[in-house]
Formats: C-alpha cells, sequence, structure tokens
C-alpha cells in the first residue's frame, strides 16, 4: 500500500505564534471588553485578569498534547490516543460539524463590519453576502499554502496590533480614572455571568492542534510559542479592558451595535473615524477567519485520510504540497450555515449561540483525554484545574448545552455509518 500523504513541515516559531493569535484574538478586543464592563463595571477586570491565568494552562494542555500527537487529527487523535478508535472517530465527527457550523460565525462578523465601513445602513442580507465573500477570499487564500497564508497574516497582524495599541495609548490619558469605583456596581455576583461572556474571547487556543502535523521541531516551537501567544493576547486583552473601563463614553458603554475599538477611536481621536475603525475590525476579524480555514481544512484532511471521509480529500498539490480538495471542501461545509441565515434573514449571532457549548465540550473531550495521556506532573495537575473550571461553566450556557448534546447524538449516529468506510 502507498504511504498516506503527510504534510510538509514549515511553520516556525513566528508562525505558529501568529496562528495562536489570530486564531485567538478578533471578540476579545473587538466587542467583548465593553459589553463586560456593561454586566460588571470594573469588577470585569477581575473576570479578565482569571481568564487571562486560566488561558495559559488552557492552551499548554493543547500544546502538550500537539507535541506528543502531532496530527491534523486535532482534538480527534487527543480522544483516539486516550479511549479507542470509536471514540476517536465520533471526537472528529463533532469536531468537524462543530467547526463547519460555527466557523462561518467569524467571516460574516467580518463582513459586517467591512461594509459598514462604506455602507452603515446596509441591510443584514447584505452584510451576510459581504461575509460570504469574506469567507470565499480566506478560502482561496489558504490555496496558496500555509507558508503564503502565514506570512500574509504576520504582516497584516503586526499592522493592527500597532494600531490597536496606538489607540489604548491615545485613549488611557484622557480616561476617568473616578469610573473604577464603585469596583462592583452591580454586585460580585455579576462575576460569574461576566466570567461567561468574557470566555468567548478565548476560544481559539485549540486551532493549533490540526496544524500540529505542520510545525517544524513541535518540541521546541511548541512550548515557545504558546507563551509568547498567551502574553500577547493576554496582554492586549487586559489593556483593552482596561480602557474600555476609563474611557469608553457611559452613554455607550451597553451598545452592543458598535465594536468597543470603534467607540474607543472616536473617543481618543475626538473625530469621526468610525469607517476606520470599522474597517480595523473587520480586518481583524478576517485574520481569525483565515486562520480557522486553515485549521478546518487540515481536519477535513486527516479524516480522508483515515477514510471517514472521501479519501480524494487527502491529496495534495504536486506543487507546494497543499491539501487543495480539503480547503474547497469548506465551501460546501460553510454554506450550510449561511444558506440557513439567508432565507432566514438572520445575523451571525444566531451561530454564536446555537454552537458555544459545542466548543466546550470539545475542550472537555480534550482535557479528559489529558488525564490518560500527560504524565504526573504540573500540566497534569493544571490539567485537572482546568477540568473543573471547565464543567463548572457549562451550566451557564443554557439553552446551548442540549443544542451541543443533540449535535453529540448526531455525531454518534453518523459514526456508526462511516464505520463502513474504515471496516
Amino acid at each position: 500500500m502507498p504511504e498516506p500523504p503527510q504534510l510538509p513541515r514549515r511553520l516556525g516559531t513566528s508562525g505558529l505564534v501568529a496562528h495562536y493569535v489570530t486564531s485567538v484574538m478578533g471578540a476579545g478586543v473587538l466587542l467583548i471588553p465593553a459589553l463586560a464592563w456593561a454586566e460588571a463595571g470594573p469588577l470585569s477586570l477581575v473576570a479578565w485578569g482569571l481568564l487571562i491565568l486560566y488561558s495559559y494552562p488552557f492552551a499548554l494542555i493543547f500544546a502538550t498534547l500537539s507535541v506528543r500527537h502531532p496530527t491534523s487529527k486535532g482534538v480527534a487523535q487527543f480522544v483516539e490516543a486516550a479511549f479507542g478508535p470509536r471514540a476517536g472517530r465520533i471526537a472528529a465527527v463533532f469536531l468537524l460539524i462543530t467547526l463547519l457550523a460555527g466557523n462561518p460565525v467569524l467571516g460574516l462578523a467580518a463582513g459586517r463590519y467591512l461594509l459598514a465601513a462604506v455602507e452603515p445602513t446596509a441591510s443584514n442580507r447584505a452584510a451576510l453576502l459581504a461575509g460570504s465573500a469574506v469567507i470565499v477570499f480566506c478560502v482561496l487564500l489558504n490555496l496558496c499554502g500555509i507558508r503564503v497564508s502565514t506570512r500574509a497574516q504576520m504582516v497584516v497582524l503586526g499592522t493592527v496590533v500597532l494600531l490597536l495599541a496606538f489607540v489604548i495609548c491615545l485613549a488611557l490619558p484622557q480616561g476617568d480614572y473616578t469610573r473604577l469605583a464603585p469596583f462592583a456596581p452591580h454586585g460580585w455576583g455579576a462575576l460569574g455571568s461576566t466570567l461567561l461572556i468574557c470566555f468567548f474571547g478565548f476560544i481559539g487556543w485549540e486551532n493549533a492542534a490540526p496544524v500540529a502535523e505542520e510545525v517544524r521541531d513541535p518540541g521546541r516551537t511548541f512550548p515557545k510559542g504558546i507563551l509568547y501567544a498567551v502574553c500577547c493576547v493576554g496582554l492586549l486583552y487586559f489593556a483593552m479592558a482596561f480602557t474600555v473601563s476609563v474611557a469608553l463614553p457611559e452613554t455607550s458603554a451597553g451598545q452592543s451595535d458598535l465594536t468597543a475599538f470603534v467607540r474607543l477611536l472616536e473617543a481618543a481621536t475626538g473625530s469621526g473615524l468610525r469607517s476606520a475603525g470599522y474597517l480595523v475590525a473587520g480586518i481583524l476579524l478576517l485574520l481569525t477567519t483565515n486562520a480557522w480555514c486553515l485549521g478546518t481544512s487540515r481536519v477535513v484532511f486527516a479524516l480522508a485520510r483515515d477514510g471517514l471521509l472521501p479519501t480524494g480529500l487527502s491529496r495534495l498539490t504536486p506543487r507546494g504540497r497543499v491539501p487543495a480538495r480539503a480547503v474547497l471542501a469548506l465551501l460546501p461545509g460553510y454554506a450550510v450555515s449561511v444558506v440557513i441565515l439567508l432565507a432566514t434573514d438572520s445575523s451571525e449571532t444566531t451561530l454564536i449561540k446555537a454552537s458555544s457549548a459545542t466548543y466546550l465540550l470539545i475542550f472537555l473531550m480534550a482535557f479528559l483525554s489529558a488525564t490518560r495521556l500527560l504524565p504526573r506532573g504540573r500540566t497534569a495537575r493544571l490539567n485537572l484545574a482546568v477540568i473543573a473550571a471547565t464543567v463548572v461553566m457549562l451550566p451557564f450556557f443554557g439553552v446551548s448545552v442540549v443544542i451541543a448534546l443533540a449535535m453529540l447524538l448526531v455525531a454518534v449516529i453518523a459514526e456508526r455509518w462511516l464505520r463502513k468506510r474504515v471496516t
């Protein structure tokens, strides 16, 4: 039998950091700081601090598992190694369903902001079509290969981060620091709901697992990459949250139709730069969309290589060895969610509410697998703490947990049918 196709290892530390940061950073600096401030006031800074601390062991566990099991299957490979082939297949199908259903949120939000920069009164369906164009663009960019895609990510990400830092530095001196008291204006009980809001800003650390097969010297690259990425994201998140706390105009703190960055830009400069703010926000979300297209295409490639999906999707291009068919397969996969939203004239927030808990279940699968795969030591103890924190969060997701369990049941049923392909 011919050897199964293997992806070339082309991703170094800087590329991995760019992939990590763009996988995570999006709503966490654009929208969530203002929502968290409206929910809990200055107490929201505690929520940000706790989750920044939580994110390091969270990301470290995924990085450690990726070093030990460096394949494109990601979480599914961890589950298979810990609990056997059938559990791995169920996790693989569940992961793919979740990614295809939830990923379009990023591209659709990017399109909405980019369109708002030129046409603020555009209809919801026009915004969805603009978002669809963003998704198609990111898919086509990934056809160029991980090296080209990552280089583009690094250049644009560096520019956007500098712009974000510039706005923060401009806004802080104009801040009203008396707003930090009272520290808990809505009571300390608001901390729980605020943690839930801020948690969405940290979804994405697991997106590095599917590219582990393409990382050079993963034993050295992953530890350095995760440390640099967590420091970068944590610093920028807390800086933006603090800036929102002292500098965002009170009259707009609870608004959800504008990003915190857009409002801060207007407050800091005293001019109508709303369109520029929308443009920067859209570009940042476009980067996140591109990173998730990359990660999801690798999951499709790995499942095709294992026979769960048509094996033709695992073919690599002769030049560049890019899994082009797996990348293109994202278009019909993402189209299902987009068509439903277009038909019902719904926004991408519908997908967020429907799929949020499925990501939490995926995290839990990885952490439970880690209890069997990691040797005793500091990381294993951190993993137990992360499991406890994750379980505590689940009830706060409400009806989304029911939807997640229904999707898991669909994955179990689908695995029985797909099992015939590999037996």
